[in-house]
């Protein structure tokens, strides 16, 4: 086969992810109880076979670095293959932040040629699939085409989305769209490129000196390439999801509890670093007493006197006795205390949540007063390092802020579609 390298975008500030991304890069969240979103990416890069990575980063990207660390859990140590954490540079005239997502490629053109590759592939660290990306780097050899996209079939709904494809019955690319308001295709781009790497220098190189670009591959590169090169379609089949928002992001972790989704976890052996927060350290999880789970991941070190029923707990997570917790994701060392209620909710790592309190009280559903796009099905999401007061009552569609104290609520019952600042973000819109 060809010398490929790849090349992860992982620098997405995740906004629509509101505080679950605020503190960490979109493809660092916690996903599926002991994963990270970008492990996906990494593993499926890893069962392809390809052995050398660059990932970009830009947006509070510590804790990714930190994940990632030199490859070891993705099998990407040796004298001949490697990851490599690629920042933005500052203060030469070359360099910058990131304008998009190509600007992001070309300021480490370097790093490719130093690797001297035949093909670059070009992924995002933060969508859910898996994918043996071997098969599509023959397809793009066999057509001889310059630049290979994964597509997919989606809805006219879900087609505002993507990047839009329209191809001739060889699977030739003859149009592109980016996020139309008006789709004409249902053929969505997945943000998943072959290309030669001679055509990518090229195409990088021009784009950086047009003044007028985004430097964005879906704005600007694609639609630049389809009248000088031969650009083709690579059908994908299977599942794939951006969890770019709360809801969607909740919904894929839902879909692991759903035998029928084609999200499976242990089919796909997704790999993860096991040294993050001691994973591979952690004792089995225990149920005492009353304890139960009903259609649940409970991890490692998890401590269940409670109920639990159609949700994800990450390891550490302890479920006090009477306490019910349902339809939810619970991310690493969270304690909820005695007949707590969740219903429906996102806790962020290291929460407390005090006895006799529910969250995600009530049947109305008004969206969030701050965030009204970010929150507006119901869920109520509890930052990092929350502590709940005991006996309080917090509704749906809420936004507790990391590290809130409880004498920053005022009462005992938050209405549906509050939001909780702690004292570093107050006043914030």
């Amino acid at each position: 086969m060809e010398q490929i390298v790849a090349m992860l975008l992982a620098g997405g500030q995740g906004s629509r992810l509101n505080i679950l991304a605020s503190e960490r890069a979109k493809p660092a969240v916690p996903f599926g109880g002991a994963y990270r979103i970008i492990d996906f990416t990494l593993s499926n890069i890893m069962y392809s076979g390809i052995e050398n990575v660059g990932v970009l980063t830009q947006y509070r990207p510590s804790s990714l670095m930190d994940h990632i660390g030199q490859g070891e859990a993705w099998d990407l140590v040796g004298r001949r293959r490697g990851v490599k954490i690629l920042p933005p540079y500052t203060g030469t005239t070359s360099a910058d932040w990131y304008k998009g997502t190509a600007d992001a490629v070309f300021q480490n053109l370097q790093y490719l040629w130093d690797h001297n590759p035949d093909l670059v592939l070009i992924l995002s660290g933060d969508h859910i699939y898996k994918m043996d990306y071997v098969p599509m780097i023959e397809y793009h050899i066999s057509k001889k085409a310059d630049l290979t996209l994964a597509v997919m079939k989606v809805s006219l709904e879900e087609a505002t989305r993507f990047g839009t494809v329209f191809i001739n019955p060889d699977g030739q690319v003859t149009g592109f769209e980016e996020k139309p308001k008006k789709p004409r295709s249902t053929l969505g781009s997945l943000g998943i490129y072959v290309f030669k790497a001679e055509v990518l220098y090229k195409t990088l190189i021009e784009d950086a000196k047009r003044a007028s670009s985004s430097h964005d591959f879906g704005k600007d590169i694609i639609p630049g390439m389809l009248a000088s090169y031969k650009i083709y379609a690579y059908p994908f089949e299977g599942y794939w999801r951006d969890v770019g928002t709360i809801q969607s992001y909740l919904d894929a972790n839902m879909d692991i509890l759903d035998y029928n989704s084609g999200l499976d976890l242990a089919k796909w052996r997704v790999r993860t670093n096991q040294e993050d927060r001691y994973l591979g350290d952690r004792p089995p999880a225990k149920f005492l007493g009353e304890g139960r789970a009903i259609n649940s991941i409970v991890c490692r070190g998890c401590i269940i006197r409670g109920s639990v029923e159609n949700s994800i707990l990450s390891p550490g997570v302890i479920i006090q006795k009477g306490a019910k917790v349902r339809n939810s994701v619970v991310m690493h060392d969270c304690v909820i205390e005695e007949d707590v209620i969740l219903d429906k909710v996102i806790l962020d790592k290291d929460v407390k949540v005090g006895a006799k309190s529910i969250v995600g009280y009530g049947e109305d559903n008004p969206p969030n007063e701050k965030f009204p796009t970010h929150l507006y099905t119901g869920i109520t999401v509890v930052g990092k390092g929350a502590v709940l007061p005991e006996g309080i009552q917090i509704g749906r569609n809420c936004i507790i802020y990391p590290r809130v104290r409880p004498s920053q609520f005022t009462g005992k019952y938050l209405k549906s579609g509050s939001t909780v600042f702690n004292e570093e973000s107050q006043g914030v819109k």
